[in-house]
């Protein structure tokens, strides 16, 4: 199994019409990093525009149309100090049964 370090160069707001940035086979770990949904990378610099920009997309070698994926998020390192968030929610991101009982902004 390769370990694969992939530094994005540009980055996507659309699933599925980018060709792939680097070809992976299954079990394979990827090193990547990524930017925030305002474009800013760690360095607070705007890398690309606005809209949930994503890295990728990756190629898995022998993945036929309709397979499901399973993918392993072994580390999630924040690279700055701060945050920032929206005191809604979208929908569908929590269970629908779960929302009632959810504290309310004030």
């Amino acid at each position: 199994m390769t370990v694969h370090h992939f530094q994005p160069d540009h980055y996507h707001t659309t699933i599925g019409a980018a060709p792939p940035v680097l070809r992976i086979a299954p079990g394979d770990t990827v090193h990547t990093t990524c930017v925030d949904a305002h474009g800013w990378d760690a360095n607070r610099v705007q890398a690309t525009p606005p809209g949930n920009p994503m890295t990728g997309p990756f190629y898995v070698e022998g993945a036929q149309p309709g397979d499901t994926l399973v993918v392993h998020l072994d580390a999630i390192t924040p690279n700055r100090r701060w945050g920032w968030s929206r005191s809604c929610l979208a929908a569908n991101v929590v269970d629908p049964d779960a929302v009632a009982s959810l504290p309310r902004p004030k």
